[in-house]
């Protein structure tokens, strides 16, 4: 009989490359067609597959590969732009919550977050989702132990910090300072992607421990192509180093 199997997702090849490259005695797979990496950290089973960019891509891979392959737990680790300024590329957020941004009603003065209807008589869909507490327990205690690789990123070298906080996701890439300022006055969020909030919504239906572990890449703005491309990879790195480092810590 298997032993339980950690699940690690990533949205594109290269937020989760770093994870692939430590795993011992790979196997590759496919489940409908969708490709993974199977193998082990140390004595732990570990699965690494990528869902692709975006809240539905996210929530197909991840309801498909939970239902079919029943995992222990599943981390998330990729990157996110940075709402809060005060964070640098390649600091990460251990999302304590995840929270759709573009859920509820877009009102003149911004959005107003409301749960709606969901599948089940009785059990309206909320827009923010916690993450499994022992997890994120185990990923600060990891912190306390782990040496990041220095980074260097936008004309300065230095150690990424490491520390808990809100992220928020949404089917769009750049958004303008009106709609930045609406998320950071309304969600308290510090770093927005496309995918961890599904991540949250699908696990918390399906009753799976997870967590989302960010990087924080470019600086969130209407037009992030240039600056993703450019930083993207330092963030990606960044967070599949500490999430290797994570699934090292987790329990057998």
């Amino acid at each position: 009989m298997r032993r339980p199997l950690n699940l690690v997702l990533g949205a594109v090849p290269w937020e989760v490359k770093p994870l692939q490259l430590q795993l011992q005695d790979p196997e590759q797979g496919h489940l409908f067609g969708f490709p993974f990496l199977r193998g082990r950290i140390g004595q732990r089973p570990v699965l690494v597959a990528i869902t692709g960019v975006g809240k539905t891509n996210a929530a197909m891979i991840s309801t498909l590969f939970i239902s079919q392959l029943k995992p222990r737990r599943l981390l998330y680790t990729g990157t996110a732009a940075r709402i809060n300024p005060a964070l640098r590329t390649g600091d990460i957020i251990l999302g304590k919550k995840t929270v759709h941004h573009d859920f509820g009603s877009l009102e003149a003065d911004g959005m107003l977050y409301r749960k709606v209807i969901g599948p089940l008589t009785g059990r309206p869909t909320n827009y923010q989702y916690a993450a499994d507490q022992e997890l994120l327990e185990l990923a600060q205690a990891a912190a306390q132990t782990y040496e990041p690789p220095k980074v260097t990123a936008n004309g300065s070298s230095y150690i990424p910090q490491i520390r808990p906080g809100i992220i928020c996701s949404g089917d769009v890439f750049g958004m303008t300072e009106t709609k930045l300022q609406d998320i950071r006055t309304k969600l308290k969020a510090e770093l927005v992607e496309m995918e961890g909030a599904v991540i949250g919504q699908v696990c918390h239906e399906l009753q799976l421990p997870h967590l989302v572990i960010r990087g924080g890449s470019n600086l969130a703005q209407e037009n992030p192509g240039d600056d993703y491309k450019r930083l993207g990879q330092i963030a990606a790195r960044s967070a599949a180093l500490f999430t290797l480092h994570v699934l090292k810590q987790l329990p057998n």
